[in-house]
């Protein structure tokens, strides 16, 4: 009876294993990733009710990728969770193919669900939690308690669900990694693409044209296969995203008819028209597959291509020209490597054997490869051709060698002529330059004369309109203020009355030597404005230093003794002063005017003093 009842508790056991929990996965505070997954899936008609239920019939798969290629029929996957930690933990569930059509998630806590998110590829980006070209999800796992996800997934285009389970920082690592290598290779593609355009645009090749629109059909293929091109190019179009794949393979195949043509040359001429319509077909297909169903236009895609392929290759090895040889094998080369990658996406695709790799790696260095040959073979037969014409240039050559010979000495003498001529052109430069540099020469010290008082050995009127300009330029773009000293000696007209205008002279040169001793700094400078009148700049010189300096001036001119044919000179000097920071750099004038006025008041005040301006009442 005891060995009775263990048969029949073994018996239910196995019966109801098919309905038991998946397997759960234990996730703590060192979890960091897990790239195949033990789940549950089945292919019963069933709702989120009956799901959560546990009414399913599951299948279990341990750490292997489910691939069940063309399946209209909706796949339910259920993963268990265990968070071993006291505290809720983040975790992101990486759907590795971003292809999918649809993805309903559900995640539940005994039987309260705690997330409903449908993604996919048929479905605007908007639609994503996070906004990324995989299909991700983010799950919070409650505090030490296991929860079920489950997954609802269509797709049209084969089904084949790679999963994998990350903690967010190590999935952003592994993502920035991905994405480096991923940019890399894609931009290398790009760059090969743009690069035959470059080289069409230079030397009018239609062959490298063709590579550049074959690498560019290339690079979209890789930048859909990954996402990337329903996540940049039409986020909100996903329509476009069903068929845009088998379209671009069409087109991609048929484009490569015209580089047959051009590079391995084929003498059949049924062979070639064959290859045309061939590719006339493909470009017809590619525009009405848009008219068929997902599903059946991916089957008559994959079917085809490999077809027209394998006679494009048998073409090409049959019509292989010995003359073009390296071009041929390049060629070839690429047309395999494409060839490759297609089998390997309709492997993958229809699933006709169980295939454990989640990635398309092999797809992406077969077109790589093709990237690679198809940009040597043209850029080889460039080449071939260019030498082919040098060969011929060189045997034109040979050909007129007599008539050059007949020539020889003609052009010796030409060029003795020649060189004759370019002794005396260099002999007249050397001349001309020594000239112009003799010339400058005299320019600059012209020009430094321009800008000086030939009796006061001061800077000029000219000279200080300049470099009013300027300082007040500096002053407004540092905020420092400037200041203008204006000074004028006083009676000088009774000087030259009755001393004589040598002596007014010797006056004007005496204040102008003692205003000299008294600027200190580079910057400052002193001009004469005008007869007895002279004009000092001061760059960054408050009001109280200009004051100073100015009566320090004032006091020397009173005290200088100038002695003139042993006669002894007095005289005395006025001082006005404007001193700002300067806001408006096109009224230069406002500071000569501002400190003119304060000159005009010390004069009118009784001379030999300094005032500022604005005036003090």
């Amino acid at each position: 009876m005891k060995c009775f009842l263990s048969l029949c508790g073994i018996l239910i056991i196995i019966f109801f294993s098919h309905y038991s929990s998946a397997h759960s996965i234990s996730v703590g505070k060192n979890f960091q990733y897990q790239q195949q997954l033990t789940i549950d899936y089945t292919l019963d008609t069933l709702s989120a009710d009956m799901i959560v239920a546990n009414t399913a019939h599951w299948q279990t798969v341990t750490e292997q990728t489910i691939n069940l290629g063309i399946e209209l029929r909706p796949l339910w996957i259920r993963i268990s969770l265990e968070n071993t930690e006291q505290t809720e933990l983040p975790l992101i569930l990486s759907i590795d193919n971003p292809l999918l059509d649809s993805v309903s998630v559900y995640h539940y806590h005994q039987q309260q669900r705690l997330l409903f998110q449908e993604i996919g590829d048929s479905l605007p980006l908007s639609n994503r939690q996070i906004k990324n070209e995989s299909l991700l999800v983010q799950l919070t796992l409650p505090k030490a308690s296991q929860t079920e996800v489950y997954l609802k997934i269509a797709s049209n285009g084969g089904l084949r669900v790679p999963l994998s389970l990350w903690q967010p920082a190590e999935y952003l690592k592994y993502k920035s990694k991905f994405n480096l290598l991923y940019g890399l290779l894609v931009g290398f593609i790009l760059a090969l693409a743009i690069t035959n355009v470059v080289l069409f645009a230079f030397s009018r090749k239609n062959y490298f044209a063709y590579a550049g629109i074959l690498l560019t059909l290339l690079w979209l293929l890789l930048a859909y296969l990954y996402g990337f091109g329903y996540r940049y190019f039409h986020p909100n179009l996903p329509v476009l995203q069903q068929l845009t794949i088998p379209s671009l393979l069409l087109f991609a195949t048929a484009m490569f008819m015209p580089m047959h043509r051009s590079i391995c040359q084929p003498k059949s001429v049924m062979c070639a028209k064959i290859q045309y319509w061939l590719a006339v077909a493909m470009f017809c297909l590619a525009c009405l597959i848009w008219l068929l169903a997902t599903h059946i236009a991916i089957i008559v895609c994959l079917v085809m291509v490999p077809l027209v392929l394998i006679f494009y290759i048998f073409n090409g090895v049959v019509q292989f020209s010995q003359h073009n040889k390296q071009p041929c094998y390049a060629y070839l080369v690429a047309l395999l490597a494409f060839f490759i990658a297609v089998i390997y996406l309709a492997i993958v695709v229809l699933s006709f054997f169980e295939s454990q790799t989640a990635s398309l790696s092999l797809i992406f260095f077969c077109f790589l490869i093709c990237s690679l040959s198809l940009s040597y073979a043209v850029i080889k037969y460039f080449l071939l051709q260019r030498d082919a014409e040098v060969t011929e240039q060189q045997t034109a050559l040979a050909q007129s060698k007599a008539q050059d010979i007949l020539l020889q000495e003609r052009l010796g003498i030409q060029e003795q002529a020649r060189l004759d001529l370019e002794a005396n052109i260099e002999e007249r430069t050397f001349e001309l330059q020594v000239t112009l540099r003799e010339l400058e020469e005299k320019n600059r010290a012209l020009e430094q004369l321009n800008m000086e008082d030939a009796l006061t050995q001061t800077k000029n009127r000219r000279y200080f309109d300049k470099k009013l300009l300027m300082d007040i330029r500096r002053s407004r773009r540092e905020q420092t203020p400037l200041s203008i000293i204006m000074l004028d000696i006083d009676n000088f007209k009774a000087i030259n009355d009755n001393y004589g205008h040598l002596t007014g002279d010797q006056a004007i040169r005496a204040a102008a030597d003692i205003i000299k001793q008294h600027l200190k700094r580079p910057l400052d400078e002193v001009a004469r404005y005008g007869g007895e009148e002279f004009v000092m700049l001061m760059p960054n010189t408050p009001l109280a230093g200009a004051l100073e300096i100015a009566e320090t001036i004032r006091q020397a001119i009173e005290n200088a003794d100038i002695i003139v044919a042993g006669t002894t000179i007095k005289f005395t000097a006025s001082i006005g002063i404007y001193s700002a920071i300067a806001e408006d750099i096109n009224n230069p004038s406002l500071f000569t005017d501002c400190a003119d006025k304060a000159l005009y008041h010390a004069k009118q005040s009784g001379r030999n003093r300094v005032v500022s301006f604005p005036l003090s009442d």
